[in-house]
């Protein structure tokens, strides 16, 4: 059933943007940990989980024996749960991010993602001819768009509908 309560609309990643409906107030580490620890032991997930406020953003790091299994499928598991936590936290309200990590699974990823991106940008201005990368998520486009805005005569965009979507890296000359 549809409800007629307006929502706010926010960034990609179903968090709202800054700005966007009322403001949350900025929730405590120790709040966030206990609800991340609540659906995953919920889950039957055998991990720790520790939040600390990193200024900008609120950081999780869930280690353990069953850590692995958020990890699988480029961490689609880890992706949801960070959805599903800002979503709970905020409830549509604007808020400090909220960042899920498992043993610098994240940092590894998006140095990686960064390093295709810029040699996919060389290869462009190199042939002349617009290249498309593999689907991202907002969170990871955002990533490679902000990379490659500091490389002359290459412009990107994101390409297609829905969550994960392709960015096409293309020559501006």
């Amino acid at each position: 059933m549809m409800s007629d309560t307006p929502r706010a609309q926010g960034g990609d990643d179903g968090t709202p943007e800054p700005g966007e409906g009322a403001t949350a107030p900025a929730p405590d580490p120790a709040e966030v940990e206990k609800l991340a620890r609540r659906i995953l032991e919920g889950l039957g997930f055998e991990v720790t989980v520790a939040a600390r406020d990193a200024g900008a953003t609120i950081e999780v790091d869930v280690a353990g024996p069953d850590r692995e299994f958020l990890l699988d499928h480029k961490a689609e598991a880890l992706n949801a749960l960070q959805y599903l936590l800002n979503r709970i936290i905020y409830r549509g309200r604007a808020g400090k991010k909220i960042h899920l990590d498992s043993d610098g699974y994240r940092r590894d990823r998006e140095g990686e993602i960064v390093e295709a991106a810029r040699r996919t940008a060389e290869h462009v201005k190199a042939r002349g001819e617009e290249s498309l990368l593999s689907p991202l998520n907002p969170y990871e486009r955002r990533l490679v768009h902000l990379a490659l805005a500091e490389i002359d005569g290459i412009g990107t965009r994101s390409v297609g509908d829905g969550f994960m979507k392709r960015i096409a890296i293309f020559p501006t000359k």
